[in-house]
Order: C-alpha cells, then sequence, then structure tokens
C-alpha cells in the first residue's frame, strides 16, 4: 500500500482496519459458508445448517456481501463469482488452504508481533529446535501449509516453466519442493526431464498425491529428508528452490546453497526463487511485507535483497547470476556451476 502524503488520516484508519476483513474471510472459509452458499439462501438457514446465532449470522453475512463475497438478493445470499470459482471446497480451483494458512500464522505469529519485536523471534519458537520440530506440527496444519503453497504456485508454476530453458535436462531436484507444484510443471514441460522432490516426510505425502494425480509417478519421484541436515544427492542437472531461503538466517541460506551447488553436475545450473528486496531493504513493498511476516512467524528468516544472494551463490563457485522476473512480487536468480 502506498500512502499520499498529501492526503487524508483515512489512510491510515484504513490501514488500521485491515485485519477486519482478514479476520471476516478466515471465519468465513473456516466455517465453510461458501460450501453452503452456492445456491441462494436465508441466513435463518445459513444460522440452522450453522448451529449459530441467527442475529449474529445475518450481520455476518451481510458484511461478507459489502465485501463483494456474497450477492445479497432480498432476504437470500449466495456466493459472487470469485467466492464460487476459489472458496468452494471440492471444486478444482479451490485456494481456501492458503486461507486456512494464514489463519494458523495469525494464530501462531502476527498476535504476538509487538513481543517478537522486542525478543527477536516468536515467543512460541526456539530458535535452536524451530525447524527441526516441523515433522511434530500439528498433521492439519501442515496439509493447510503445503496445500496452500500449492494453491500460491499454480498459476505461477506454468509461466516460470515457460522462461526457463529446460530442454537440455535430464535430472532435476526440485529441493524443499513441498506438494511438488514445480516439479510436475517442469516436467509436463519437457518430456526428456526426470525430477526428484527433496522434502520432509509430511509434504513428501502431499507431494506424491499431487504427482499420482497428474500421472507423472513414473517421472517425479520423492527423497525425505531435512536439507539442512541430510544428503540431497549428486549429479543433477538442474537444482530448484522455491521460497526456501527466506525462512532461515544467513549461515543457513549459504549452507543450503553450498549443498546445492555440490549436488549439481559440472555445468549445471541452480535457479533461487524468492520475494527479492531491492538494495534499499525497504522495496518492492510485497517482498518487504514479507519479510515481516517472516519476523512474526520464524525465528530466523527475512526477506533478503537479491544482490545478498547473489554474493553468496558467488561465493559457492556459479557464475555471475542472473534475475529473473517470475510474478507474483517473485523473481528468480539463476546461475551455472563452472
Amino acid at each position: 500500500m502506498t500512502l499520499d502524503p498529501e492526503g487524508g488520516f483515512e489512510q491510515i484508519m484504513s490501514m488500521a482496519r485491515g485485519f477486519q476483513v482478514a479476520k471476516m474471510l478466515m471465519v468465513a472459509v473456516d466455517l465453510g459458508l461458501f460450501d453452503f452458499l452456492a445456491e441462494p439462501k436465508s441466513a435463518e438457514q445459513t444460522a440452522a445448517w450453522l448451529q449459530a446465532d441467527a442475529r449474529a449470522t445475518g450481520i455476518f453475512l451481510n458484511g461478507l456481501a459489502a465485501l463483494g463475497l456474497l450477492e445479497k438478493s432480498g432476504d437470500t445470499f449466495k456466493n459472487r463469482q470469485l467466492a464460487s470459482r476459489f472458496l468452494v471446497r471440492g471444486s478444482e480451483n479451490y485456494r481456501g488452504a492458503i486461507i486456512k494458512h494464514m489463519e494458523h500464522t495469525w494464530e501462531r505469529g502476527w498476535e504476538d508481533l509487538k513481543e517478537t519485536v522486542r525478543a527477536g523471534h516468536p515467543a512460541q519458537a526456539d530458535p535452536e529446535k524451530w525447524l527441526d520440530a516441523r515433522p511434530e506440527r500439528d498433521a492439519s496444519e501442515v496439509r493447510a501449509f503445503i496445500w496452500g503453497m500449492h494453491a500460491i504456485a499454480r498459476d505461477l508454476a506454468p509461466q516460470v516453466a515457460a522462461k526457463l530453458d529446460l530442454k537440455a535436462v535430464r535430472r532435476l531436484l526440485d529441493l524443499g519442493g513441498g506438494p511438488a507444484t514445480y516439479a510436475i510443471n517442469f516436467a509436463q514441460a519437457n518430456p526428456g526431464l526426470v525430477a526428484t522432490v527433496f522434502d520432509l516426510p509430511m509434504p513428501l505425502e502431499i507431494a506424491r498425491e499431487n504427482i499420482a494425480k497428474n500421472g507423472l509417478t513414473d517421472r517425479v519421484g520423492t527423497l525425505a529428508g531435512n536439507f539442512l541436515q541430510d544428503d540431497i544427492g549428486r549429479g543433477y542437472d538442474f537444482i530448484w528452490v522455491s521460497q526456501i531461503l527466506h525462512s532461515h538466517d544467513e549461515e543457513q541460506c549459504k549452507l543450503i546453497i553450498a549443498k546445492a551447488v555440490a549436488a549439481l553436475a559440472p555445468g549445471g545450473t541452480l535457479a533461487i526463487q524468492d520475494f527479492y528486496l531491492n538494495a534499499d531493504g525497504a522495496s518492492p513493498p510485497g517482498a518487504a511485507m514479507f519479510g515481516v511476516h517472516m519476523l512474526a512467524v520464524t525465528p530466523r528468516g527475512r526477506a533478503y535483497t537479491h544482490g545478498e544472494v547473489a554474493e553468496w551463490v558467488e561465493a559457492a563457485g556459479l557464475a555471475a547470476p542472473s534475475l529473473i522476473h517470475s510474478g507474483m512480487d517473485a523473481s528468480i536468480l539463476v546461475a551455472k556451476k563452472k
């Protein structure tokens, strides 16, 4: 959000009220309201379905209508086009998982941001154990996170696959690949390519679901492990690292890059996609805000400038990297092994 210095205080009030819209959306998704309102229903019918208070339900539905998520006609409400397209469970385009994930980050990070700024890391996150403890997190929360990553990546991955030259690539590693969205798209766009998705065991359960759904079990495999501790393999022509570095501190980022470089075959390529900051550290706005998000929900993460990551990549032995804008505030740093 860009503020007009000549504008009025309403701009600041709009920022202060931002939580209201976010929480309404999260609650509506959590309640499954958009599933029920695929067809017109009254507030009373909706309240009965929810086993909720009729007065409160009516007020809430009117608020969702004011936001443009619902259409109100007389005494009935139904989904508008965007809600029907993206927020009805079971539909091909359902993206509710990322909304659930954002709600989890609200509950497990953003609510305590003041204390986090004072302490330097979230109070509930032990900086020494947080990464190792992730496999023990609630399974439903992990599924929301991984499917949420798929919800974001599924639109961007085909664009990325078209921008990267993978024609000569035979072995590709998707490091920390989560739901395998990118590996799947790379394989679909390049018939001669075989991919491996490396991640923790719980994310790989979802990756295998996604791979099987797309009929690629013969060309996209999985390898379980912690990339900070375990061997990631060798001899890859191309290693893809997407939205991983921002969850880690500088030393961990350098370790990840060093392991990737060691795993590349001679002449292989490393591509690192992230929300990169400009040299000023405060732009673009999306990357700067994402840096605050990492402060709120991880003990060590932040957004990095593309210059910082380029230095680490070169220090690890790769040729001068280039930057490709991929979309959705993300860019890809690409460099070849000497």
